[in-house]
């Protein structure tokens, strides 16, 4: 098993079973992996959700999170459970946080307007509520501020030092087209960092993928998964949103720009200027290769995308 942040050793879930069997008396009846280091459980009690940690700032950090979000009445966010501390415990050199489990529950879709729209929607109302916990909860401090700029020149980086691997699944014009977006972005970004970071901070959800928003068969929608929670400005997740959004809307503007949720960000040069970047490709190659799948994407829709931004900053 490859070991990373979140990944864990191959007894440690059974070391977990045991505690919560004998210190907390719950009686598992059936546990199914979500991934390596997610378990779902079933107990006689009752279901729920075990993640584990290998470092317990961190699992303290997204417990502290989700404790916060829902004492102000934000019931999208998964509960912790009422176990350990704030329902994070040690077992078999990990840090397992138990929440909730949200049943009968599907991820939206991007292609569907409906579950774009509620996913924007239950998004600002995070963000109301986690400008308030950010300016108000000492325990907001602690948590990392978001650095847009660093981020892009560090997958930038590692995209060209993997070129070879690259060039197997995606074609030249395109590789070509995403370097010379991703020169003149990151060549350039200096001039709106001001603007950026003069914004009102936030606690940002950092990982706005669709499969991160759930709705229920009653129509409840939950957001899930903060492990990349940090301080910044709303805006770099509705960047997120609108970058994983644009494919499915054949990368149009004005089809952008009818989600009420975004236009007085595309009034924000910054916000523009990140939308040219190219995100999506740097998120998504590794995968692409991994399965030796190719990676493509419209690119004539897509440069006249981008072509009417770069027209707007000038």
């Amino acid at each position: 098993m490859a070991r990373n942040n979140n990944q864990v050793k191959r007894d440690a879930a059974g070391r977990l079973f045991f505690l919560l069997d004998r210190q907390y008396r719950l009686v598992i009846q059936q546990v199914v992996a979500l991934k390596p280091h997610v378990l779902a459980i079933a107990a006689r009690q009752g279901m729920f959700v075990a993640k584990a940690y290998r470092f317990p700032v961190a699992a303290a950090r997204h417990a502290w999170l989700l404790a916060a979000l829902r004492k102000t009445g934000f019931s999208a966010a998964p509960a912790p459970m009422p176990i350990g501390r704030g329902g994070v415990v040690e077992a078999g050199g990990c840090y397992w946080l138990l929440t909730e489990y949200v049943a009968g529950a599907r991820p939206i879709s991007f292609a569907a307007w409906a579950d774009a729209a509620d996913g924007l929607h239950l998004l600002e109302r995070y963000h109301t509520i986690t400008a308030n916990i950010a300016s108000s909860k000492q325990e907001a401090m602690g948590l990392p501020r978001a650095q847009l700029y660093d981020k892009w020149r560090r997958r930038y980086e590692e995209f060209c030092r993997h070129l070879p691997v690259v060039e197997t699944i995606m074609d030249k014009e395109d590789i070509l087209f995403t370097l010379s977006w991703a020169d003149y972005c990151l060549s350039t970004c200096r001039e709106h960092a001001p603007e950026l970071t003069a914004d009102s901070a936030a606690i940002i959800h950092g990982d706005v993928a669709s499969h991160n928003f759930l709705r229920t068969t009653t129509g409840q929608m939950y957001l899930i998964d903060y492990d990349a929670a940090a301080l910044a400005s709303p805006g770099l997740d509705y960047c997120q949103y609108a970058n994983r959004l644009l494919p499915y809307i054949g990368w149009s503007y004005s089809t952008l720009a009818r989600f009420a949720p975004l236009r007085r960000w595309l009034e924000k040069r910054w916000f523009l200027h990140a939308l040219l970047f190219p995100a999506d490709v740097f998120r998504e190659w590794r995968s692409a290769a991994a399965r030796r799948r190719p990676l493509v994407f419209d690119r004539k829709r897509r440069e006249r995308f981008v072509r009417r931004l770069y027209a707007m900053l000038q």
